[in-house]
């Protein structure tokens, strides 16, 4: 390469996949904290190094040209070669500080977000860390569009190739009723988790596999609502015993009981990208293992003492 030629620049290549994955130069200037002009000014710089044309934009048009689909996989690539050699650093303590950013659900943030996240400070104290709370659908296009570098998601999102999942949690599917709801809950509206979200329609799931199915009613996103309304209209709801543990307020509102139908559960999963962060997914499941053993099981063990063995820590194969 000539000394006069355009510097090739990590940096670069950083926004020309931000770019990409967002389709939109300002979206990717959002999700890296910078602005339109730098990463229009880095996607130039990117093109002149590389001699081509890498992207058409236009206030209409974002569209790879062949050349940047060419070059887009071995910048993938690139990004988690990168990635996973800071990530060697970092556990070496040889590195400057890195930045982890997480996605995660909110069944966790009352309980275990703190005390996990501060384990991890105190593990890497040259890291800083920063977190989102959202559903696992949502924390998984996070996760594809490199917004955020692991997620905590159920394992009802889709298997790809791209990601490795560290399991954490099995947890299991509870009841639960409106204090003092009689037993016969036939003539009790059912209060759902909307169809949008991977938990309602594994609940619709095995509803059509163990019988007929109630009415649809009202339908809520977040836990906090679902038990609010089952306990306002004397209803009944299915959950999770996690998102029961990690409510503020469910056991005013709700009393948890089996399931008047075959048990089911979901798995609690750390996903990350495939080799990206070489083995801090594989220590940071194990810190989130042992904070989710000290803060929720024993809960578990006093409140849904009918559930047993089954809301257990799952241990890497």
């Amino acid at each position: 390469m000539d000394k006069n030629d355009p510097p090739f620049t990590f940096r670069a290549v950083q926004n020309f996949v931000a770019a990409v994955e967002a389709q939109s130069v300002t979206r990717a200037a959002h999700r890296l904290g910078t602005s339109p002009s730098a990463v229009s000014q880095q996607l130039t710089s990117l093109e002149a190094a590389l001699g081509t044309r890498l992207i058409e934009r236009s206030a209409r048009q974002f569209r790879l040209t062949r050349a940047g689909a060419l070059f887009l996989d071995p910048a993938k690539a690139l990004l988690d070669n990168v990635g996973a050699a800071k990530a060697r650093l970092v556990l070496a303590d040889q590195a400057p500080p890195l930045n982890l950013r997480f996605a995660s659900i909110e069944e966790l943030d009352a309980t275990v977000t703190a005390p996990w996240l501060l384990k991890l400070a105190d593990r890497f104290p040259k890291a800083a860390l920063s977190l989102t709370s959202g559903a696992s659908h949502e924390n998984h296009d996070a996760l594809s569009s490199r917004a955020v570098d692991m997620t905590l998601a159920v394992d009802t999102v889709a298997k790809v190739d791209w990601v490795e999942r560290h399991p954490i949690l099995r947890d299991p599917f509870i009841l639960v009723t409106a204090k003092g709801a009689v037993a016969d809950l036939t003539d009790r509206p059912m209060i759902r988790y909307e169809l949008a979200l991977p938990i309602g329609r594994q609940i619709e799931a095995q509803l059509r596999r163990t019988g007929p199915v109630p009415a649809r009613g009202f339908a809520f996103s977040t836990n906090q609502a679902l038990f609010a309304m089952t306990a306002e209209l004397g209803g009944w709801a299915i959950t999770t015993a996690l998102a029961y543990l990690g409510t503020p307020l469910a056991r005013d509102l709700v009393h948890a009981q089996p399931l008047p139908i075959p048990r089911f559960s979901r798995r609690l999963e750390l996903h990350a990208r495939a080799g990206a962060l070489g083995d801090l997914p594989t220590i940071i499941a194990g810190d989130l293992r042992t904070c989710i053993a000290a803060r929720i099981l024993p809960d578990a063990a006093a409140r849904l003492g009918f559930l047993g063995n089954e809301m257990a820590i799952i241990q890497e194969n």
